[in-house]
């Protein structure tokens, strides 16, 4: 392809440099590949775009430098774009961007090997039938004289196939490759036939006498060069190095799969660059690892980095002039075991991993596949890529942007309150949606959040809600489609007398709902909120501040009058009312220090407190609960005896009643029942909120 029409007389320097490339591109990567068995030689992909860019070269360069050398210059093209290829796999692999296709999806791999063992069943048949790629019809294969060449091969390959899976051995393919040569030449001999006249029949390869020109400097580089119209080539030398290195990506993928043992990609890529630097240096056109000869010694159980050196000296040997040693090979084993090989890769991915694959991702592995059969590798290439973004987007949008959908009822803030208002919120809670979300949101997701409020939109007025809160912690962002429907969500709600609440947003999507106007005029603690708990706060606030609560006017915290059994039980709360002493702390102060000793049972009677945790004492304070007036502090410590777990401190001025340890000793001692009932209103108050996190519990499960 590339020594072709007015570069044909470069072909035997092309053929030498290119074996030598193939020397030190499988050198290098046998010895620094990160999987053993790599077998790596310069590659067809980027040879298809050199071979254009060569044509064009030769054909614009008598008008464009009159003067300049047409191979010097064509040389020159590929040894710089060789190196450009290279220079571009080392720093990659330098800035880690092998790790990007670990993001690959599983089939469009499968349909890259599968392709590529398509590719290897239509090259050995080229190879058997004597023809280049683009004569291979269907026309030639039934035509009666060329029979002969490619059905021996073809059941050479199919008895390969069955022999590999019956006997999985490494000595099964040599044995079949030694039993074939060996069958053809007792053919050929029985019939009286000579090795001339099965050149003559293109049964064997007949190979030119130029392929044995042996220079480790290209002899064109010798005549004068036109630099300028190599400049002028470097958007496109560029796009080879860029084929070359989804290529090189694409291949190690693959093999990886193939072979089942993980690769390092950036470690590979380095490794290339490297290779092909050198590979520059010679004339060899670009390289990187060959699936087709690291997946062949797999299957043979070889896969030390002697496979790969092995290699190099196979091409070595040939640069030597060991070509005359392969005029004995017969082109029914040579294209019978790349069929071979190409079967056993088509078949691995569309019967043995079929059921791994979904209806969907067996269409994707098809789709590769025919499109290599039919375009090549490169149009391959970028099907492959736009079927793995479709794959991503049709997988990603059935993962739902909704995490949980929860109402007031079974989601409640840190706040504890008293028992009328925890009434109160559990009665009326259903007015409040809590919806969290998640994932990236974009046009595959966001209808689906879109759907679900207008679900809850549709019900009969008495359940739907007054509050929606959006809670996007989890969110890592949105495109102008989810942006469009918040917009829309927005509209809808203030037009159903709805408020459209948000908690738990980054910077980057605060400023995009306030520059879409989603947030106009909206400010932090009214429209959107630091976090979740804050923001149900503030729907709990509003949804009591509608309400009358009927608040008790027992002094004490945990208990309401409907809860004495009777007289025994005024009397013991008589008694217990005794031992508790009433105490006031100041706006700002702090009642329990975090990890310290267990200190009293305080009963809030007005004020508010905060319970912080620092997760180390210099770190920010984090917010666990707020207590209301009419619910208890400290009450864990004081019962378990245990270092505090967090500071209380007082946001406003708090009156309280306290009851100390050794004050509970004393009526436990003189007034048992008194200390039985105020054990029983804390196991009762404790398990009020043990059903309450149980209810949270099974919302989010499901």
């Amino acid at each position: 392809m590339l020594f072709s029409g007015s570069l044909s007389g470069g072909m035997g320097e092309g053929v030498s440099h290119t074996l030598l490339g193939g020397v030190l591109i499988g050198s290098v990567m046998a010895l620094g590949g990160s999987f053993p068995g790599t077998v790596a030689r310069p590659h067809e992909l980027p040879v298809i775009v050199l071979a254009l860019l060569a044509a064009q070269l030769a054909h614009r360069l008598p008008s464009a430098a009159p003067g300049a050398d047409v191979l010097a210059t064509v040389t020159v093209l590929i040894m710089v774009s060789t190196a450009v290829f290279g220079l571009t796999a080392l720093l990659l692999g330098r800035w880690g961007a092998g790790n990007l296709f670990r993001y690959l999806p599983f089939p469009v791999l499968g349909g890259f090997v599968a392709g590529t063992g398509g590719l290897l069943v239509k090259g050995g048949l080229t190879v058997m039938l004597g023809v280049s790629a683009d004569q291979l019809t269907w026309s030639a294969l039934i035509d009666p004289a060329l029979l002969g060449r490619w059905l021996p091969g073809l059941g050479f390959a199919v008895l390969m196939v069955v022999g590999t899976r019956r006997w999985p051995s490494w000595r099964t393919i040599p044995i079949f490759m030694i039993s074939g040569i060996a069958a053809f030449h007792l053919l050929l001999g029985l019939t009286g036939g000579s090795l001339g006249s099965a050149m003559v029949g293109g049964l064997v390869p007949s190979l030119p006498a130029e392929m044995a020109a042996r220079s480790l400097v290209p002899a064109a580089l010798a005549g004068p060069v036109a630099w300028r119209e190599v400049a002028a080539s470097l958007p496109d030398i560029l796009a080879v190095a860029f084929l070359a290195s989804l290529g090189t990506l694409l291949n190690a993928s693959a093999i990886e799969v193939t072979v089942r043992r993980e690769l390092d990609f950036n470690r590979d890529l380095q490794m290339v660059g490297l290779a092909n630097l050198l590979a520059a240096l010679v004339g060899s056109p670009a390289g990187f690892h060959s699936l087709s000869s690291t997946a062949l010694p797999d299957q043979m159980g070889a896969r030390g980095r002697a496979v790969g050196l092995l290699a190099a000296l196979v091409c070595l040997a040939a640069w030597l002039g060991g070509p005359r040693l392969l005029e004995a090979i017969p082109f029914a084993v040579t294209g019978g075991l790349l069929v071979f090989l190409g079967i056993s890769l088509v078949a691995n991915w569309l019967l043995d991993r079929r059921s791994f694959l979904s209806p969907l991702e067996n269409s994707v592995l098809l789709a590769i596949l025919v499109v290599t059969m039919l375009a090549g590798w490169v149009a391959a290439l970028v099907a492959g890529l736009v079927l793995a973004l479709v794959l991503f987007v049709v997988d990603y949008s059935r993962i739902s942007a909704v995490r949980s959908l929860m109402t007031g009822r079974t989601r409640r803030s840190h706040v504890d309150r008293s028992p009328a208002r925890s009434r109160l919120l559990e009665r009326y809670g259903d007015s409040i949606l809590v919806i969290c979300l998640q994932g990236h949101l974009f046009f595959g997701t966001a209808h689906i959040l879109r759907r679900t409020i207008m679900e809850r939109l549709e019900v009969p007025s008495a359940s739907r809600p007054h509050w929606i809160l959006l809670d996007m912690r989890l969110t890592s962002g949105l495109d102008a489609s989810a942006l469009y429907t918040f917009q829309r969500l927005a509209q809808i709600c203030e037009s159903a007398g709805i408020e459209l609440l948000f908690s738990g947003l980054s910077c980057d999507t605060l400023r995009l709902l306030l520059r879409s106007g989603i947030l106009q005029g909206g400010r932090e603690g009214q429209h959107w909120f630091a976090d979740l708990d804050h923001g149900l706060e503030f729907c709990e606030n509003e949804l009591l501040s509608l309400h009358t609560v009927q608040e008790s006017k027992e002094p004490l915290a945990l208990m309401e009058a409907g809860e004495l059994r009777g007289q025994g039980d005024q009397q013991a709360f008589e008694r217990l009312l005794e031992c508790f002493e009433a105490v006031s702390f100041p706006a700002g102060s702090t009642i329990i220090w975090q990890d310290q000793p267990p200190g009293d049972l305080i009963l809030l009677l007005s004020g508010r407190v905060v319970v912080e945790r620092r997760p180390t004492p210099q770190g920010a304070p984090m917010r666990l609960r707020t207590m209301d007036p009419g619910t208890c502090v400290g009450e864990i410590g004081f019962y378990l005896g245990t270092p505090t777990s967090a500071s209380v401190i007082c946001e406003e001025e708090v009156r309280a009643l306290r009851l100390s340890q050794s004050a509970l000793a004393e009526l436990e001692k003189d007034a048992p029942e008194a200390a039985m009932l105020l054990h029983r209103l804390v196991a009762r108050k404790l398990a009020q909120r043990l059903i309450s996190t149980n209810q949270l519990a099974t919302a989010l499960a499901g």
